[in-house]
């Protein structure tokens, strides 16, 4: 099941969309993962605000254990307590904070967020606040607040795992030049499967007051991917593929 669901955006990003896919299986949205990406084996940072892990979660106390900072980046589609992020964070904090910094300068066209938990509840959605920079950390500018599903969806016993696809429907760029990524997660639910905003009131990254009380209980966030855009050199290796296939095609029409 998908929605295309409209993000507050900066002049940055012409016009990022959300797609979120959401599935009955743990494991259900593995095929759509992408590996080997600019995250992959990467080790992030928690920043000051961070939250921690819940008590539940093995890494708690230790956020390198493999349920920890290295389940966002490890190309697997994680289940079970990875990535069990605390609890009861505060109304418009995040739980938790943390940044990547990329091996080098990178375009960036796709990001995926995969979450979940085998219990089939409001734990399965995302909300999450990124800021890119694209001078080694100097500056952060917003990239968008993106949120998985429609404020109020209910989800009790249904679906196991949520895939928010960030692209930008007027090209091929989502952000350029990029060289460290911020990740904000916050939390999601009210404890009975219903997905909130983070905050009382308003909220300021999209102006709107849900009517609802800020969520409470945080997500599993299982994988991250930050997606590049193909090099040049495999981009010219794309279109001499594409112009030998014409040209057979043009000798076999001939020889018919």
């Amino acid at each position: 099941m998908g929605f295309a669901i409209m993000v507050s955006t900066t002049a940055a990003v012409a016009a990022p969309t959300v797609t979120t896919t959401h599935s009955g299986s743990s494991t259900g949205l593995a095929g759509s993962l992408v590996s080997g990406d600019l995250l992959s084996g990467l080790i992030a940072t928690e920043l000051p605000g961070d939250k921690g892990w819940h008590p539940a979660n093995p890494a708690s106390g230790n956020s390198l254990h493999p349920n920890g900072l290295p389940a966002f980046t490890d190309d697997v589609n994680n289940t079970g307590l990875a990535g069990l992020l605390n609890d009861f964070p505060g109304a418009g904090t995040p739980a938790k904070i943390i940044r990547y910094d990329l091996a080098a300068a990178a375009d960036i066209r796709q990001i995926q967020i995969l979450s979940g938990n085998d219990g089939a509840d409001g734990r399965v959605f995302s909300t999450t606040a990124i800021r890119y920079s694209a001078d080694g950390g100097g500056t952060y500018a917003p990239l968008g607040y993106f949120h998985s599903d429609p404020l109020g969806t209910v989800n009790t016993g249904t679906w196991r795992s949520t895939l928010v696809d960030i692209t930008d429907d007027s090209g091929p760029v989502l952000a350029s030049g990029v060289t460290n990524l911020i990740f904000e997660f916050y939390a999601v639910d009210n404890t009975q499967g219903q997905y909130r905003d983070p905050f009382d009131g308003v909220n300021p990254f999209t102006g709107v007051d849900d009517g609802l009380n800020a969520a409470i209980a945080s997500p599993l966030i299982w994988e991250i991917n930050a997606v590049a855009i193909p090099e040049p050199a495999a981009c010219v290796l794309l279109a001499c593929g594409i112009a030998a296939a014409a040209r057979l095609r043009r000798a076999q029409q001939r020889t018919v």
